[in-house]
């Protein structure tokens, strides 16, 4: 059934949205972020914020859960929007796809240059800016890759993951040097030609923990989502279905490495830099390294469920009333993304209470929903869409899925 309607009272509340608009797709989007809004909050207290040695051991569990997952998860869905973009189900071909390939290099130019307008504004929360910056490297590098079939994407995200954890152990055992290049942050290094290939090897191998290396299989399995028929039905169970079977499969995996094989105690007794091989093996949540085997794998078997789940339940006019606020923040996730991390460097605070992230969330929440009763598009995702739209105008109708 069309998702871009809602019945009764909420029915002139989302009259703007796209027809087509797939509600499960920005459900996901808005836990993405909201969980990166708590991962940079990072709460050391109920009501109060304290020191993060003494916060709550609840909320020093949700953040090791968090912390990476929530990036994690807000990049493989750049895969997803890249499939949307140019044909979802059925790919675009010829004119029609030329176009809505160069849309999507325009949207990683314009992403690119707000990641590092952030960076250069928040000198205290500058990785967060340089997010958008790897997120715009992994638009571009999956371009190439577009007509690909699913099963051929999932096949390569696989192979990737395994390549991506390799390769990273590799650097951080042997080749630590290379994370260590100093290339300018922000807008400063459009204007230092001579730090341009540090500023490149930082973007693509080394930079944010290996953001962009980390990314690429998460991309390749949002690509590889993006071309299902997100309509089916039944590819909504299977989706449902086999991302829990994957996500339960990996972790009973891990919990089998760390306990059976002794993982845990190897990297209990490491000494940093230097990972034992065993670091291929673990979690996040074991160690700063964070790019291995079973975490990306985890990642991708929750983003299977999740929107398979979610694209089931708001099939249900109940559940779109009820999830609505969930689904118009999603819309406007480039908005909030940038707006939490502008906020949060103004405020400049050490340490936050979970009382502060709760009322941000519900703000972000409400407001959504009275932004999206007059608007479509949130105020930077109107900004790039005018931008895509005079950098390449529309020549001739390109029947692309809505994102």
């Amino acid at each position: 059934m069309s998702t871009d309607v809602l019945p009764g009272a909420n029915e002139v509340a989302v009259h703007r949205i796209p027809k087509g608009r797939l509600l499960g797709v920005d459900a996901v989007r808005a836990l993405a972020i909201l969980a990166m809004l708590y991962e940079h909050v990072s709460p050391t207290g109920w009501l109060n914020p304290g020191s993060h040695r003494d916060s709550p051991a609840v909320l020093h569990w949700l953040d090791e859960q968090i912390s990476s997952r929530s990036m994690s998860l807000f990049i493989l869905l750049a895969g997803i929007s890249v499939a949307l973009m140019t044909g979802g189900h059925s790919p675009l071909t010829g004119r029609p796809w030329s176009i809505a390939v160069r849309r999507v290099a325009v949207r990683a130019a314009a992403l690119f240059l707000i990641g590092a307008t952030l960076d250069t504004v928040t000198e205290n929360m500058r990785t967060a800016g340089s997010v958008l910056q790897y997120y715009a490297v992994l638009l571009l590098l999956l371009l190439p890759l577009t007509r690909l079939r699913p099963r051929t994407l999932f096949a390569a995200s696989g192979v990737a993951v395994l390549a991506a954890t390799v390769f990273a152990w590799w650097v951080t055992n042997d080749h630590l040097d290379w994370r260590t290049m100093g290339a300018p942050r922000g807008l400063a290094v459009l204007t230092h030609p001579g730090e341009w290939g540090n500023a490149a090897m930082d973007l693509l191998v080394v930079g944010g923990g290996f953001q962009t290396v980390y990314g690429i299989p998460l991309v390749l399995a949002g690509l590889a989502m993006g071309r299902l028929d997100l309509r089916d039905y039944a590819v909504r169970v299977r989706m449902l279905v086999s991302g829990l079977a994957l996500a339960l499969g990996t972790y009973a995996g891990y919990l089998c490495a760390r306990y059976a094989l002794g993982t845990g105690e190897a990297l209990a007794a490491a000494e940093p830099p230097k990972l034992p091989w065993q670091a291929l093996l673990g979690m996040p949540t074991d160690t700063i390294y964070a790019v291995s085997i079973p975490g990306i794998t985890l990642v991708i078997g929750l983003a299977l469920a999740l929107l398979g789940g979610f694209l089931l339940v708001l099939d249900h006019p109940g559940w779109q009333r009820t999830l609505w606020p969930l689904a118009a923040l999603g819309g406007l996730s480039l908005t909030w993304y940038v707006g939490h991390i502008l906020v949060l460097g103004l405020i400049g605070s050490e340490s936050y209470a979970f009382a502060f992230y709760l009322c941000f969330a519900v703000f972000a929440l409400a407001s959504s929903v009275v932004w999206r009763h007059w608007l479509r598009r949130g105020p930077l995702e109107w900004l790039v869409h005018r931008v895509i739209l005079l950098a390449v105008p529309r020549r001739e109708p390109v029947h692309a899925k809505s994102e």
